[in-house]
């Protein structure tokens, strides 16, 4: 058999490695006998290790042979791979919303980033009660930033056309999102499970309706057909690292060319989740602020950017309409990414409620029955929009269906 040089790092193999990372070590100063080494995985896939020395921190993360949670489900290495190329890719475009890629190692899949332990993960934030109403718009703005540079709208499409190919490689990951999140949840399988047979009505209902499979079915198309940017893949409140006044979004292995309204209707999906697990009717309002400043962010920084670009780089699509005709195919592209993001905003609902990896916003409440209630409250929310998709023409029509199904279940 050949010999590879992959194997798993412990403390000892992570001290070593820095040590011949000059420009690493040095962040970390002192000698590698004094870097403390701490293991913090917490989520399934991965690795991941805050070092730290007497000058400074680092994290690494590496991608292990199977899933870290479960060791049964075998998995190629690559991932760590499209994170330092999604970094490498959206750095530039974003400046400080994310982080930076120090080093990547294509022999043991070892990523290393600027560490972030002085920030909180986005959803434990929420989760103990924080009001950052400065959180949501940033994640407009990256969104918009790295969606617009990633597109033929900022580029000529050769290069978009090489980066596409560079993520068409992620077959692995692109094929999780496509089952765990576009179909599983829509049909029994082994892997769903949900914890209160109260939502059992609700999940037979869902599989029974047309309207509602076959908006599912329309926009798993799109996820696999529509690549207008580079996404994130996964962006969720857990992979979104916080302070009140700086916020980065981490963990991009799931990056894919795809529908703009992807990333958005991620992020949205799980304030939607927060919302629904919220005990009371402010808390629920802070919310519902945090989602249309979201919205009008992204569309505002996405807007600026496209009229900015007056006159784009020599190969990008130049506009063949002016005036009120181009103004007309700015609102229907706006309008279409608005109706991807509503969409897969209740996709997201509907898969942390009874697919493979569920949310932990409604650990929180205490009482079982609440807790089942809530949740039931958040599924039907998520029902009732995919059933009726094309009667949400504007952000403020979501928002207020969502305040409406709120104060009926508080």
């Amino acid at each position: 058999m050949t010999q590879t040089p992959y194997h798993t790092l412990d403390a000892n193999g992570i001290r070593d490695l820095i040590a011949g990372l000059p420009d690493v070590a040095t962040r970390l100063g002192g000698a590698s006998a004094q870097w403390q080494v701490r293991e913090v995985s917490d989520g399934n896939l991965n690795n991941v290790f805050l070092v730290g020395g007497p000058a400074g921190e680092v994290c690494l993360k590496q991608s292990l042979p199977h899933v870290r949670v479960d060791p049964s489900w075998k998995m190629p290495l690559d991932r760590t791979f499209f994170e330092a190329a999604w970094l490498r890719a959206v750095l530039p475009l974003v400046g400080g919303l994310t982080t930076e890629c120090l080093f990547f190692d294509r022999d043991l899949y070892v990523l290393i980033v600027e560490s972030l332990s002085g920030h909180t993960v986005l959803r434990t934030a929420l989760m103990q009660g924080a009001d950052w109403p400065g959180v949501a718009p940033r994640i407009g703005t990256f969104i918009a930033r790295a969606a617009f540079g990633t597109s033929l709208l900022a580029r000529p499409f050769e290069e978009v056309f090489t980066t596409r190919r560079t993520f068409a490689a992620n077959l692995a990951l692109t094929r999780i999102t496509l089952d765990l999140v576009l179909d599983d949840p829509y049909r029994d399988h082994p892997r769903n499970h949900w914890h209160d047979p109260v939502l059992t009505p609700i999940v037979l209902d869902i599989r029974s309706s047309a309207a509602t499979l076959l908006a599912v079915e329309n926009l798993r198309r799109r996820f696999l057909s529509q690549p207008q940017a580079l996404l994130h893949g996964d962006l969720h409140t857990g992979s979104i690292m916080s302070t009140p006044d700086d916020t980065r979004v981490i963990d991009g292995e799931f990056a894919v060319y795809g529908p703009i309204g992807f990333d958005c209707g991620m992020f949205v999906g799980n304030l939607v989740l927060h919302y629904f697990a919220m005990p009371d009717h402010a808390a629920r309002k802070a919310t519902l602020r945090d989602i249309g400043a979201f919205w009008n962010s992204f569309h505002e920084q996405f807007m600026g950017l496209w009229n900015a670009n007056e006159a784009p780089p020599p190969g990008t699509l130049r506009p063949l309409a002016y005036g009120p005709a181009a103004h007309v195919a700015q609102q229907t592209f706006m309008e279409e990414i608005l109706g991807d993001t509503i969409g897969f905003a209740a996709i997201e609902i509907i898969r942390r409620i009874i697919g493979y990896a569920h949310t932990a916003d409604f650990d929180i409440i205490a009482d079982r029955q609440q807790r089942a209630a809530c949740r039931a409250g958040a599924l039907a929310f998520a029902y009732h929009v995919l059933d009726h998709l094309n009667e949400f023409h504007t952000i403020n029509d979501f928002l207020y269906f969502l305040d409406e199904q709120g104060q009926a279940g508080l």
